[in-house]
């Protein structure tokens, strides 16, 4: 890459989160030099890395390329003031001087508020054993509020202490009232969480404090607008974009109801790039582990319980309280075909970012899961499935139509998964090829596309490129 010459880079993580996403835009940023990491999606999304010197962070706000120097531009983001100053605090003492300085917010972005967080609980309370899967944040609440202007409130807005009361007075009213009704229609016990949250919708002393966070937000941060961007754009360097959550938590295209509502595919955020006009080079890496992963409900067909047993995993808790248990399973080829798929097919990538790639160095076999069993009731798999004899060999996408019918064909695709079981293959090495070339040339071959990027552990130095790229 040439001095000055411009470059866009796209980070997306094809599985179910978790793929490393973060250490990933922290090696890109100290490769290519980046200036700039564009955060989208939501705050609930933490990208924990841990640096060369020992500091571990989770960056739910801040770009996961903080620590190299580089600087954070929110679009296509919802945020919480409150919390992003928390986060702010926590670098600060982590040697990083003046984080605020480092932090760029379009005028754009999309609050949540404590209103919100409180009934996105309560909701996931009451649905007792039948869990969607929250992280308890209220990003989701808030983007199916966003298109009526009195219960949204955006970074714009924030230095209008007047208007930002007026929406959160109306926002609290609209949520109390949703719970209460809730909770009018539950049969049977209502459990004491669900009062804890309900305290915090009739807690009115919660709108002064917002109020003050958002006032002190506009004070201290850059709240920027369209020619921000621009001059972004036209700057010479690198801008790496990093998405929160996995593909297959797509709201349309994943697993339905256990989707998040921010579009985990950045296409959004290219779409604003295209329409900017920029000319620069453009490149997108897909980050997967070499094994599967995924917090609480929903189908997880390659899921391994014998690799709860054997792999160690340092930063994801077991039984966290809106996530749900941390699971861990085999590499799934079907599940990652769906995902490029869905991404907007795999040609609009330049290679895939392998991580955890240490977790075979001392085995001699890796399995990994290349079809399906179905064994539910009978049903039309024809209409969901690629099909080879009796074995599911892929997940057809659905037609773009984002309507009730394509909603009701996710829901029916999530029941007829959690009826399936993986039908794995076994890889082993042969007397040329050590177990790790065995299994990434297999990847290769059947996503189709190039293993750019190695990872044997979570700093920067255990990366790197590999000779293909």
């Amino acid at each position: 890459m040439k001095e000055n010459e411009r470059q866009f880079i796209r980070v997306n993580g094809l599985g179910f989160g978790e793929e490393t996403k973060g250490n990933t835009v922290q090696w890109l940023v100290r490769e290519f030099k980046a200036h700039t990491v564009w955060r989208s999606g939501g705050w609930q999304g933490g990208h924990h890395i841990v640096h060369d010197d020992g500091r571990e962070q989770a960056f739910s706000f801040f770009g996961a390329g903080t620590f190299e120097g580089a600087r954070t531009y929110l679009k296509h983001m919802v945020i919480s003031p409150g919390e992003l100053f928390n986060e702010a605090l926590e670098l600060e003492s982590k040697e990083v001087p003046n984080p605020l300085d480092l932090i760029a917010i379009d005028r754009d972005c999309l609050t949540t508020t404590p209103f919100h967080s409180g009934i996105s609980r309560l909701r996931e309370i009451m649905r007792g054993t039948n869990k969607k899967g929250t992280v308890g944040k209220g990003v989701g609440e808030a983007l199916k509020d966003s298109q009526n202007p009195d219960i949204t409130i955006r970074a714009g807005e924030f230095q209008d202490g007047r208007t930002v009361t007026r929406k959160l007075e109306n926002i609290r009213k609209l949520k109390l009232t949703q719970a209460q009704l809730l909770l009018a229609s539950h049969q049977g016990t209502i459990p004491k969480e669900a009062y804890q949250e309900l305290e915090i919708l009739q807690d009115e002393s919660l709108i002064p404090l917002t109020v003050d966070a958002c006032l002190y937000l506009a004070d201290l941060v850059a709240i920027v607008n369209e020619v921000y961007l621009d001059d972004l754009l036209a700057k010479g360097g690198t801008i790496v974009n990093e998405v929160s959550h996995g593909t297959l938590h797509h709201p349309w295209y994943g697993f339905v109801p256990h989707v998040t509502q921010i579009d985990p595919t950045s296409q959004d955020v290219m779409e604003t790039v295209r329409k900017h006009n920029y000319t620069g080079r453009s490149l997108r890496f897909g980050v997967i582990r070499s094994f599967l992963t995924r917090h609480g409900a929903g189908p997880f067909v390659s899921f391994s319980p014998e690799f709860a047993k054997t792999l160690t995993e340092t930063h994801n808790n077991a039984g966290n309280d809106w996530l749900g248990d941390f699971m861990t399973g085999h590499f799934d080829i079907i599940a990652l075909q769906y995902s490029l798929a869905i991404s907007g097919g795999r040609e609009t990538f330049n290679g895939l970012v392998m991580s955890y790639l240490d977790a075979l160095s001392k085995r001699k076999e890796w399995q990994v899961c290349e079809a399906y069993e179905y064994q539910g009731k009978p049903a039309n798999l024809k209409q969901y499935f690629q099909l080879d004899g009796d074995k599911i060999v892929g997940i057809k996408v659905h037609p773009n139509t984002r309507d009730q019918a394509h909603y009701q064909h996710q829901l029916q695709l999530t029941e007829l998964l959690k009826n399936c079981h993986p039908v794995l293959k076994t890889l082993t090495a042969t007397p040329t090829q050590n177990l790790e070339q065995v299994f990434l040339e297999y990847v290769e071959d059947k996503l189709d596309l190039p293993v750019v990027g190695a990872a044997y552990g979570p700093k920067v130095t255990d990366r790197h490129f590999r000779r293909s790229f």
